[in-house]
Formats: C-alpha cells, sequence, structure tokens
C-alpha cells in the first residue's frame, strides 16, 4: 500500500511526487503515456525534437522559479521573446507598438481605433459598460474595432464558441493589466518596472525543449528517491473506488493486464470529467448535470521539420480568418539545440472538438493540410524533412459563461472525499500556467505532510497570468 497515489505525471503531478519523496513517503506516480510532461512533453521522433505548444517559463513564485533552475541547472536557457499577430497578410507586433499598427492597419484604420478606443473607455468612465464575457471584456479595455480585428477570430478558432459565450475571467487571467493606453506605453517606455504581466519580454526554456525539465525531475526522482517513489508509464486508470478509508486504483497495462494498487491519499491531475466518469461511487443526479455541462478543447500539433527559415519568431499568432491553424512556432528560435544545422522544427497548431473532422482524419492529410497552410502564410519554397502529428484530448478546460457554477458543484462533491485531491490545469479544471501547476502540486504534497492548511484552489485565483512573489514556507 502506498501513502499516496498520483494520477497523471505532468507538471502538478511531478512536482508534488518529488516533495512527497523526500519526506520518506511511499508514492505511486501513474501516466498513461511513455513519457512525462503532460502538454508540457517534448515529442522526440528520432533525431527530431518538437514542443507539442511554446512553452516559455515565467514566474514570480519565487520557491517555483528555484525548483525550476535547481532542476534544469546549466540547461536554463534565457530567451530573449519575440511574438507577432499575423492578421490579413500583415505581422503585427505582440505586444503593440504604435508605429507597427500604424502602418501595418494604415492611417484611417487606426484612426478608426482610436476612436472606437475612447467611446469604449467614455462608457466605461461613465459605468454604462456592462460586462458579462469575454467580448464585453476586451471591447471595455481596446474598443470594438480593434476587439473584431485582433481578438475575435483568434479566440474563437482557439475555443470554438463565440466570444460571448467565453467567462470574462479567462480574459482576466491572460491579458490582465493590458489596455491598447498600456501597450502603447510600454512601446514607447520600454523600460518601465511596471510593466504588466502580459509585456513579460524574457523567459527561460529547458535547451532540449519544454519536456527536458520533466526529464530531468523523472531522473532525479529515480535517482535520489527511488525508495520512496515509482514511476509507471504506459499505464491507463480505467477505476477508483474508495473503501475502508483507502483508496483504490484499477489499472491496464500496456499489455492489457489489469493491475489494482491502493492508498490512503489520492492526488488526480488527468482531465476533471474522466475522473468522474471512473471514480466507482455514487454520483448525485446534479453532479452528472454538472459534469456534462463542461466540456475540454482538444489539440493538434502538426510537427514539421523544414530546410529553410520561415521566421525568427518564437511563436506567431494567426488571426488570418482564412487560415485553420492557430499559433506556429520554430523552436530553434528558442534554443539552437533543438535541431541540427540547417534544420528548422515547427509546430503547427490546431483546436477542435471530438466531433470535428479533423481530429479524426487520418495523419496524412493532417499533415498536408498544414503544409499547404504553411505555404500559403509565407510563400516560400521549402523541403519537409520530417513529419509527424500529436493529438491530445481534452487539452484546454472551456471557461464557458457559466461554468464556475457547475465547476463549484463538482468541487464541493470532491471534498467530500477525505484525502482526494484535483491538482493542475486539467485535474482542476481550471485555466493554468506550468508554474501554477507546478505550485498546486507543491501545495497539495505540503497539505498532506501537515506544512501547512494551504488551499490549491487559490493559486492563481486573482486572474494573474504569474503569480505574485511569495513565500509559502
Amino acid at each position: 500500500m502506498f501513502d499516496v497515489i498520483i494520477i497523471g505525471a505532468g507538471p502538478a503531478g511531478l512536482t508534488a511526487t518529488y516533495e512527497l519523496s523526500k519526506s520518506n513517503k511511499k508514492v505511486l506516480l501513474i501516466e498513461k503515456k511513455s513519457n512525462v510532461g503532460g502538454l508540457a512533453e517534448t515529442k522526440i521522433f528520432g533525431d527530431f525534437r518538437y514542443d507539442i505548444g511554446p512553452h516559455r517559463f515565467f514566474t514570480k513564485n519565487k520557491e517555483i522559479n528555484e525548483l525550476f533552475m535547481e532542476i534544469l541547472g546549466e540547461d536554463a536557457v534565457a530567451v530573449n521573446r519575440k511574438t507577432r499577430i499575423l492578421f490579413k497578410g500583415k505581422y503585427f507586433d505582440y505586444p503593440l507598438t504604435p508605429i507597427n499598427a500604424l502602418f501595418g492597419l494604415g492611417i484611417f484604420e487606426s484612426i478608426s481605433v482610436g476612436f472606437s478606443y475612447i467611446y469604449a473607455r467614455l462608457k466605461s468612465r461613465l459605468k454604462i459598460s456592462n460586462i458579462e464575457n469575454f467580448e464585453d471584456w476586451v471591447i471595455d479595455r481596446f474598443g470594438k474595432k480593434l476587439f473584431s480585428n485582433f481578438f475575435k477570430n483568434y479566440t474563437e478558432k482557439v475555443w470554438g464558441i463565440d466570444c460571448k459565450d467565453i467567462g470574462k475571467d479567462w480574459a482576466a487571467q491572460r491579458i490582465k493589466g493590458l489596455s491598447l493606453l498600456t501597450a502603447v506605453k510600454f512601446a514607447l517606455f520600454p523600460n518601465s518596472k511596471k510593466r504588466p504581466k502580459s509585456l513579460v519580454d524574457k523567459f527561460y526554456y529547458p535547451k532540449l525543449g519544454a519536456g527536458m525539465l520533466w526529464e530531468k525531475l523523472e531522473s532525479l526522482i529515480n535517482k535520489n528517491y527511488s525508495n520512496n517513489a515509482t514511476i509507471k508509464k504506459s499505464i491507463f486508470v480505467s477505476k477508483v473506488k474508495k473503501e475502508n478509508n483507502k483508496f483504490i486504483v484499477q489499472c491496464k497495462n500496456a499489455e492489457g493486464e489489469i493491475e489494482e494498487f491502493s492508498s490512503e491519499s489520492l492526488f488526480f491531475s488527468n482531465p476533471l470529467l474522466d475522473f468522474i466518469d471512473i471514480f466507482d461511487t455514487n454520483k448525485p443526479r446534479e453532479i452528472i448535470e454538472s459534469r456534462n455541462k463542461l466540456r475540454y478543447r482538444n489539440h493538434i500539433s502538426v510537427h514539421l521539420t523544414i530546410d529553410k527559415k520561415l521566421f525568427d519568431d518564437n511563436w506567431i499568432y494567426i488571426h488570418s480568418p482564412d487560415i485553420d491553424m492557430a499559433r506556429i512556432s520554430d523552436f530553434t528560435n528558442f534554443s539552437s539545440s533543438m535541431s541540427t544545422e540547417g534544420l528548422y522544427p515547427l509546430t503547427l497548431e490546431y483546436f477542435c472538438f471530438e466531433n470535428e473532422e479533423i481530429w479524426t482524419d487520418q495523419q496524412e492529410k493532417i499533415i498536408d493540410k498544414g503544409i499547404k497552410e504553411l505555404k500559403k502564410i509565407f510563400d516560400k519554397d521549402f523541403n519537409v524533412v520530417h513529419s509527424a502529428i500529436s493529438k491530445n484530448s481534452k487539452a484546454y478546460p472551456v471557461i464557458q459563461t457559466g461554468y464556475e457554477k457547475e465547476l463549484q458543484n463538482i468541487r464541493e462533491w470532491i471534498e467530500q472525499f477525505d484525502d482526494l485531491v484535483p491538482i493542475g490545469r486539467s485535474g482542476m479544471f481550471k485555466y493554468n500556467n506550468q508554474d501554477h501547476a507546478m505550485a498546486t502540486g507543491q501545495l497539495a504534497a505540503r497539505n498532506y505532510l501537515g506544512l501547512g492548511e494551504f488551499d490549491v484552489w487559490q493559486v492563481n485565483v486573482d486572474g494573474e497570468y504569474h503569480e505574485e512573489i511569495q513565500n509559502i514556507n
């Protein structure tokens, strides 16, 4: 019997395992994939390495930052951020710079944006703005014209629902402190100390990909704490039940054999809705109803290594409505160690629901779509040296208007079961970043160890893009 079983070896699960194993607790970490890291995994196909999407590490949580640097050591690469928006065949700096916007939009469109912004701010000052959703939130801060040009299409491409149906708290989390006025201000005065979180222009990156961090943490646990921690990969949790004050976790391994493990406490970072389905207990009707009102967005990565440099951005947001691709990254712009000289590993990202055609398409068809859209964007000749895809179901919790009530119902129900703790983005159905996920695992472990009474739900509760510096010892 284990002290704690943890489902999911992403940032939250691995951090919790590390924290517990240092304290001589017997921990079992279960991962359905063959590699650790979750959505922060680096996909390796022979000599080719790709991240599932762009991952930058920046946090104001001092302990999490120190843990990141402790694990990576000399393998942490400092990266200057460069990201742009592609809209109607033109590139716009992100964050916005006034000269770029003026020449990109044209003077008349820029004037229109300015008047739209002034009108929105007047409405806000007169307190006649009614902010109920993502669209209202963005228009209030940027104006309707800029919202229509730069926010609407991309956001609906990612989430698959109308901006009016997206919760306003998602906007507050992703772009808190950023408005048209602040974007212009910090473009003109780039050295200001009071930059909004969305304007961070430097970040750290593991030199062999985001997954290197988690590969190294896995190795560290296996090397120094193997007497306390067991990591099982390629094993799928099919049922969880609680009997006689202990959790019984039933799994299927790669050979289809059934294995069973037990523990006094259970942390889970697999998707919340999946966990509800496999939790073998009496589920009240209202919990089933709440579960059915929530949903996740699936994510597809098209991985291409090509023989020509197309751009020097870390990643580009594709706001053009005639292109289904949402974002594209070149990982040699993160670290030169991600590829050999003359080859450029790219990840092209698409978002969908499970009932959409692209999710069920054959790999070759999806890759062909990615290549065609890439050529449409850059209009350059290049050769594809390697190609592959990654599919990640239930990657993003859909922050749909009204989801808070349903999530609260489920949370209160889960809290009735002693020692059952959701952690991480998927487990908590919370749009957290990598550092936030790490913090939830760390704090859940400290609660179990009796080192404090931390509410893991308070991590990023104020909608900040990054946690404020705090001491949680």
